[in-house]
């Protein structure tokens, strides 16, 4: 099963709804027409990790200097050890962009 976050308090309900996943993830460098930027999307799976047509979506989002420093980080960060995915997922919920809850599945 992919990756998913289990939300301890979830933020919406489904039916068949049992955690969310990164659908989309878009990484934007700083440019003269528009400043850096990350936007990671959160979907609905079902118990089995696929997506909910229809389902709810969280956004996570950040820009300039903060999505700049992330972006370095990533640049440089080992994804054998710790996948994009939980990556993306971990740093939603410390700066509570997204719900507490336990991470797991695979890549």
């Amino acid at each position: 099963m992919a990756e998913q976050v289990t939300l301890i308090a979830p933020v919406f309900v489904s039916a068949g709804a049992s955690a969310f996943r990164v659908w989309v993830l878009t990484l934007r460098r700083s440019h003269p027409d528009r400043p850096a930027g990350i936007l990671a999307i959160f979907r609905e799976v079902d118990a089995g990790g696929a997506f909910i047509a229809g389902g709810k979506s969280i956004e996570c989002t950040y820009e300039d200097a903060v999505a700049e420093t992330l972006l370095a980080g990533l640049n440089v960060a080992n994804l054998s050890v710790k996948s994009l995915e939980r990556r993306v997922t971990e740093r939603c919920q410390l700066d509570v962009k997204l719900g507490a809850g336990a991470i797991s599945g695979t890549p």
